[in-house]
């Protein structure tokens, strides 16, 4: 069946809205489906398509991005190329698209992260963005040299700054890393790190300056932004410890009860119902444990008490 044929069939706003989200590989796909199984073809068109990735609660740059961590974290490269060059004809900032891949090398590590990024190149050089990427760099040092002391302590939680052990992890891995830590994950960072400076000191410095001194302090992303990536990052791989930490630490940086539950429900789409409702159970138990649950409404019983 031809492309026209097919816009026809599904309606030519599907394929608008599925082009601007999957780029040039919708059609082949739909043209794939559709030879196939015509009903199922249309049913996850109105379900994925032009249900869950036009619903409004998250804007087409945060969605994309979203999308672009979940891809480099699942090894989908046809689906991260698509919706790389979607967020690109979206005027998503090449850097912010690089960024997210950038931030999945702390969860996927080099064997995850390397091939994104080798795509990301191929297509950067394609579009003749190398230039634009070049100019918009962080220096060596980051934002290091920009960042003051003062400024950033008034964030930290006085527990985190009474306990003991931040002045003694202070001193020794530096307050640009363990100031960022508890920033972000307060009453949290010093158990993390304490753990890992008592197992070998040596790690937990490369460990802290690289994830919290660097990667976390760029600053090309907002935080809210990016920890919202984070949290599809960390749902793409089931890694239920971490989503958690991100789920609140989004809320803390501005991110609405909505925008998270959002993300979550956006899961179904790529990584199956089963992911999407344990993910949403942990939510509804960081909501409870936060006592912000009765914001999301009336829940039935049986959800409360299963959140328990």
């Amino acid at each position: 069946m031809s492309s026209s044929d097919l816009r026809n069939k599904y309606g030519g706003n599907t394929f608008d809205a599925g082009s601007k989200m999957q780029s040039r590989g919708f059609g082949q796909r739909v043209a794939e489906y559709d030879s196939l199984d015509q009903h199922f073809t249309k049913s996850w068109i109105d379900f994925a398509i032009t249900g869950v990735y036009q619903r409004p609660a998250l804007d087409t740059r945060t969605r994309l991005l979203v999308l672009v961590g979940q891809y480099t974290m699942s090894r989908s490269d046809g689906a991260l190329e698509d919706t790389v060059r979607a967020a690109l004809a979206a005027k998503v900032p090449a850097r912010e698209i690089l960024e997210t891949i950038l931030h999945c090398m702390i969860y996927g590590g080099y064997t995850v992260a390397d091939p994104a990024i080798k795509m990301f190149y191929r297509v950067a050089k394609e579009l003749k963005l190398l230039d634009e990427l070049k100019d918009t760099q962080l220096p060596l040092e980051g934002n290091d040299s920009k960042r003051k002391y003062q400024e950033e302590s008034e964030s930290w939680d006085p527990a985190d700054v009474a306990d003991p052990r931040f002045a003694y992890l202070k001193e020794r891995h530096g307050w640009l890393a363990v100031g960022r830590g508890i920033a972000l994950r307060p009453k949290h960072h010093l158990n993390a790190l304490s753990w890992l400076d008592a197992l070998d000191t040596h790690f937990a410095g490369l460990w802290v300056k690289f994830c919290y001194q660097c990667m976390y302090t760029r600053g090309i992303v907002d935080d809210k932004t990016r920890l919202l990536c984070m949290v599809g990052d960390c749902l793409a791989v089931h890694e239920e410890t971490q989503a958690r930490a991100h789920m609140r630490g989004s809320l803390r940086a501005g991110a609405s009860m909505r925008e998270v539950l959002e993300v979550i429900m956006m899961t179904s789409v790529n990584f199956g119902m089963p992911t999407m409702m344990h993910a949403l159970e942990s939510y509804i138990e960081v909501l409870t444990q936060d006592g912000r649950v009765a914001e999301l409404g009336d829940l039935p019983e049986r959800v409360k008490t299963h959140a328990k």
